[in-house]
């Protein structure tokens, strides 16, 4: 090699690193940014990720030599999740709600553009740099949701009714839990398989914080995702021995720092004071610290000893025996205490079915019920949803217009907390057919990527996520379902194939990302109209409120969609504040015109009218929700 080709040699081998660090920094950000802004729940955390997403899909494939390593998966999966999506826009055509309906199609454009910016960028050499960089993110926003509990005069306001489930700053409790479950699972494996030990001791350090930020969720069902994710890391890892070692090493100062946190009556006690929750925080902020240091050093130590000690196949097979043994034990210690496997079940079935007790005082104690919590009325509302819409579904959307009008007891919910009933109710079998497989592919590549280094980690968070979202409502949470959705890119990329990586035709390529950008001016008219209707109703509650800031900003919102009924809501909340009543009326009347099946709209008109007008806006306002305390107070002040 003469010297004048050396600097080109260093170069090309330098172009490598900076794509897996550019992918890495960009998951860390982006997946960060989306979490911090409430989960990304709202409309215009959605126009933000389809923008984005979609822009740096069009540019890659005008700009970059695309390589679809994962061939068949990558194109099944992307299509199945853009099939989806058109899926939700085509039931505009028989919904009984439009302005949810178009909504739902929104957040999907959201999902559309993160599927194809992860398969066209992410190679089988970025992968590990894509994973990295989630866990960054769910660390960095766990650490600040953590900070929120233990800091509470510092960070936020301390109310122990609102705050006693830690939820910031996704914004939902069970979320916060998920998305703490996914990061200890990619802990996991980062520190089991990562060829970097500073990046095994980082993840060794986060896992202690993100397993206390699940505690102080009191989520049950963020536990239970982490034990399945965690089995199916297991049975589907070859080198499952060393995996199990791994967590022992993390797990040890992770059960101190757990420890800590159920020590501290104050953080844990719905009843507590503000200087006692602020006293013990910091202990127990300093403790974590140290544990999280201690597994650092725990995580050198794993590193030092895989160098040295090379167990024999006997030493193996012993310690399997030894964990197998321990496995049974306390699976029998179960079985026995519930009387047997039938018992088990029929105990269990029966708590579920169970109206859930009142949040006792030790919060803790949350934890070891099993009620579902009114689920089993949700998911039983679904399927009769289901069965009267049993071909096309009730359009995107509708399900919480179908619970109100039907629901057996007065609890305020939006969706079904299963994704996988709800988009059954909503879209019909076509509808579940093409999530099932827009979910399922990724599944089927972990067998396949399974020994890859960083693929344990991946496949754990993936299949916590796939079990969370059938028994809560993880789709409408972006900030959660993102991060889900790039572990299962990753293990896609991961996966070996024999076959070159197949690189699209130049046709291909510019009528992509023509599609893509096409795509792009619709999420942008969302975002549009999202903003201003969030704009609005910032500067409704503000301190004092500003009403004629919020009718500017929903008249700026009506211009931007013309289709939703939430401009003119907007609208006239700020005129009936303003004493507008004859204008009010006339906002909400054109808000029913689009949104009729919409029961707010109607109590709404009620509040601002008066005489013939008022009973029937209640009337009709009661038979869209009968049982909404609201409206039967408000029927009794009118006498």
């Amino acid at each position: 090699m003469t010297d004048a080709a050396a600097p080109a040699v260093r170069a090309r081998a330098v172009v490598p690193e900076l794509e897996a660090l550019a992918v890495g920094l960009a998951a860390a950000a982006g997946m960060g940014a989306l979490a911090a802004a409430d989960g990304g729940y709202f409309p215009p955390a959605w126009g933000w990720t389809a923008l984005i997403g979609l822009w740096v899909a069009a540019a890659w494939l005008l700009l970059a030599r695309v390589e679809l390593q994962s061939r068949a998966f990558g194109i099944v999966f992307l299509g199945a999740v853009a099939g989806l999506a058109g899926w939700i826009w085509l039931s505009l055509l028989w919904t009984e709600n439009t302005v949810q309906t178009v909504a739902e199609g929104f957040r999907a454009l959201a999902y559309v553009g993160v599927v194809a910016a992860l398969v066209l960028v992410v190679r089988r050499r970025t992968a590990p740099a894509l994973l990295r960089g989630v866990l960054a993110a769910i660390t960095l926003v766990c650490i600040y949701g953590l900070a929120t509990e233990l800091f509470p005069d510092r960070i936020g306001s301390y109310d122990p009714v609102a705050t006693y489930r830690l939820s910031e700053p996704i914004g939902y409790w069970n979320g916060l839990a998920a998305f703490a479950a996914m990061g200890a699972l990619l802990a996991l494996g980062v520190l089991a398989r990562d060829s970097n030990v500073v990046a095994r001791c980082l993840a060794a350090a986060a896992f202690p914080l993100l397993v206390c930020t699940l505690f102080f969720t009191f989520s049950r069902g963020g536990w239970v995702a982490l034990g399945i994710g965690f089995v199916a890391a297991l049975a589907l890892d070859p080198a499952r021995l060393h995996l199990i070692v791994a967590t022992i090493t993390a797990g040890i100062p992770a059960a101190l720092a757990l420890w800590a946190a159920l020590s501290a009556e104050a953080l844990t006690n719905r009843d507590a004071l503000l200087f006692a929750a602020v006293d013990q925080g910091r202990e127990v902020a300093l403790i974590v610290v140290l544990c999280s240091g201690l597994a650092a050093l725990a995580a050198v130590a794993l590193v030092a000893a895989e160098r040295r000690v090379h167990p024999s196949r006997s030493v193996r097979l012993a310690f399997a025996t030894l964990l197998l043994l321990l496995a049974i034990g306390g699976t029998g210690a179960v079985l026995v205490n519930f009387g047997g496997p039938l018992g088990l079940v029929r105990d269990a079935y029966d708590a579920f079915k169970a109206p859930p007790p009142p949040d006792p005082e030790d919060l803790e104690q949350r934890l070891f019920t099993f009620s579902g919590t009114y689920r089993p009325e949700l998911w039983e509302a679904a399927w009769e949803d289901y069965r009267a819409h049993s071909v096309l579904g009730s359009g995107a959307g509708t399900y919480e217009q179908f619970w109100n009008r039907t629901r057996p007891i007065p609890h305020i919910v939006r969706d079904a907390h299963s994704l996988y009933l709800e988009v059954l109710a909503e879209l019909g079998p076509i509808g579940l057919a093409l999530l099932l497989v827009a979910l399922g592919v990724p599944a089927v590549a972990a067998v396949g990527a399974r020994r890859e280094p960083l693929a344990v980690g991946a496949i754990g968070a993936y299949v916590a996520f796939l079990f969370h979202a059938g028994v809560d409502w993880d789709w409408e949470l972006v900030g959660l379902t993102a991060p889900a959705l790039a572990c299962g890119c990753a293990l896609l990329a991961l996966r070996p194939t024999p076959r070159a990586p197949l690189v699209p035709a130049t046709g291909a390529r510019f009528a992509g990302a023509a599609v893509l950008v096409a795509l792009a001016g619709v999420a942008f008219v969302g975002l549009a109209g999202a903003s201003a209707s969030a704009a609005s109703q910032e500067a409704a509650d503000a301190a004092p409120p500003d009403y004629a800031e919020a009718e500017d900003e929903a008249r700026k919102a009506r211009r931007w969609a013309p289709w939703s009924s939430e401009p003119w809501q907007r609208l006239g909340e700020a005129q009936l504040a303003a004493g507008e009543l004859a204008a009010a009326r006339a906002s909400f009347r054109k808000a029913i015109a689009k949104e009729p099946m919409d029961w707010e709209l109607w109590f709404r008109l009620a509040e601002a009218a008066s005489g013939r007008e008022q009973r029937r806006a209640l009337a009709e306002a009661l038979r869209l929700n009968p049982s909404s305390p609201e409206l039967a107070d408000f029927r009794d002040e009118l006498g």
